[in-house]
């Protein structure tokens, strides 16, 4: 089966989005259409309109600053294909997330931290939270995105949950990317609004675990993520990473345009 596939994004800076997202080869060549929704003032409003809007089978959320190496969308065809014949009602699926157990799962490349996060793995795993690095969302699934949820926070993880309560999963699959981010040094805001409104909304199900820090009732592990955060920004600032000029480099040097070749 060949699935219909488009890229969606949220941007407010064009020189990041030329660099990373505009210049993966399968979007440079267009091969898989890319929609750019600039000036919005929440995400989750923002992907709901993109998603109710969307005519391809498989919507891509995905940060400006992501760079899918070669080969990428022929290998999202075949997990999607092997995902719906292990689940047909899947909903979300991401490239790093949390179990329900607080398992870290994921493998991507990040310029914040220089490194490798998590590693390969054989099969999709159930999570209960992603993160919103890269969404993929199955449109015939129904699930769409809360408009209530404020700013960019959070947004993964809140439509995992709505696929929960629908009755549906959400996996995180095996497909690494670079992601070109700056290094995160406060949680805002903007970050404790979308907490407080995940924190409401979510009740029922708390204790949840996130990439950043566990939805909770208790106010201490957000703040104690606060303090982690300034301490490394103030004490640890020479161990906080540039963005790359060349993310199809990384791509390369990582061997992951190669090896998602040779798994499709």
């Amino acid at each position: 089966m060949t699935w219909s596939v488009q890229v969606c994004c949220v941007a407010n800076n064009n020189a990041i989005l030329k660099r990373n997202l505009k210049s993966s080869p399968d979007v440079a060549k267009r091969r898989v259409p890319l929609s750019v929704i600039w000036g919005a003032k929440a995400a989750s409003v923002a992907y709901r309109e993109a998603i109710q809007a969307a005519r391809a089978e498989i919507v891509v959320f995905a940060h400006q600053d992501v760079y899918f190496p070669e080969g990428w969308f022929s290998r999202l065809e075949s997990v999607c294909e092997r995902l719906s014949s292990a689940d047909p009602s899947w909903a979300v699926a991401g490239l790093c997330g949390m179990t329900n157990e607080g398992e870290f799962v994921g493998h991507l490349w990040d310029a914040g931290l220089g490194a490798v996060c998590g590693g390969s793995f054989s099969f999709p795993r159930i999570v209960t939270s992603l993160d919103e690095v890269v969404l993929i969302v199955r449109r015939a699934s129904g699930i769409v995105f809360d408009p209530a949820l404020p700013s960019f926070h959070l947004y993964g993880t809140d439509i995992v949950l709505e696929a929960r309560r629908a009755g549906m999963k959400s996996y995180v699959v095996d497909l690494p990317v670079i992601h070109n981010s700056k290094a995160g040094v406060r949680l805002d805001k903007t970050y404790i609004a979308a907490y407080r409104f995940m924190v409401r909304k979510w009740r029922a199900l708390l204790p949840l675990p996130t990439v950043i820090v566990r939805l909770t009732n208790n106010p201490w592990p957000l703040l104690l993520r606060r303090l982690r955060l300034r301490y490394k920004a103030v004490f640890r600032a020479s161990t906080l990473r540039p963005m790359v000029e060349s993310p199809e480099l990384v791509a390369r040097q990582l061997g992951f345009a190669k090896t998602l070749e040779d798994r499709a």
